[in-house]
């Protein structure tokens, strides 16, 4: 790894707090809140929804846009799609799974009153969607929860599910994100979840050259990544 660069820090041990079971519903709630403001800030609704209007217009179609958004945490992501979709007056089906029961029971929550959106639990290692049932495949800031072998995984099971193409968004690991994000998390962030989430997170990103190595070990022949402010990084790619 460079000076910039630090090598990654992976524990599968010790997982980030919001992937371990038994957070008190309070905090678990104001760290999802959190994960919104990030999201509605620093490009987490803007990134997708860039992606997603090539795709969809490049898809062509009349009939119903089928996503599937994976991990989707809140269902924040997925209702920002909606309420774009509802400016165009496009259908979308929006199929939003997370493997976390307490995340999902939240997540149920907010999409009353969405009828585009159905939330699923799954486990993103074994999704039971056969090949092409989605026109698109979503998947933010998840990736560096998992071990390199299983984003693998889950990036071939994405390829596979995907029928038209698919959007995932991450962090990028640099030593100057990992800094900010430790300086946040000893001086603004209140909430103890996300105090030791964010640097955690920073710390377990992947990079570029590792996010081009895994996906074409994935398969992925067809796909682009591009770095977005705030520390972002695209992987876009078609069938």
């Amino acid at each position: 790894m460079s000076l910039l660069i630090p090598l990654r820090r992976f524990d599968p041990t010790v997982p980030e707090i919001m992937d371990r079971p038994g957070n008190e519903e309070k905090l678990l709630r104001a760290d999802l809140r959190v994960l919104e403001d990030i999201n509605r800030f620093l490009g987490g609704y803007r990134i997708p929804l860039l992606y997603l209007r090539k795709l969809a217009d490049s898809l062509g179609s009349a009939k119903t846009l089928t996503i599937l958004d994976l991990a989707t945490g809140a269902a924040d992501v997925p209702r920002a799609i909606a309420t774009w979709a509802r400016s165009r007056w496009m259908d979308v089906a929006i199929t939003a799974v997370d493997g976390n029961p307490e995340i999902l029971r939240i997540a149920r929550e907010n999409t009353t009153g969405w009828p585009e959106i159905r939330v699923e639990q799954q486990d993103l290692l074994t999704l039971p969607y056969p090949p092409d049932s989605f026109d698109v495949v979503l998947c933010s800031l998840t990736l560096h929860h998992f071990s390199e072998s299983d984003a693998v995984a889950i990036l071939r099971r994405i390829h596979d599910i995907a029928r038209g193409g698919w959007i995932i968004n991450d962090l990028r690991r640099n030593r100057i994100a990992i800094g900010l994000s430790k300086l946040m998390a000893h001086t603004i962030i209140t909430n103890p979840i996300a105090r030791f989430d964010t640097p955690a997170s920073c710390e377990r990103a992947f990079t570029i050259a590792e996010w081009r190595a895994m996906a074409a070990r994935a398969g992925m022949d067809h796909f682009t990544i591009r770095r977005h402010r705030f520390f972002r990084m695209a992987l876009t790619g078609r069938k």
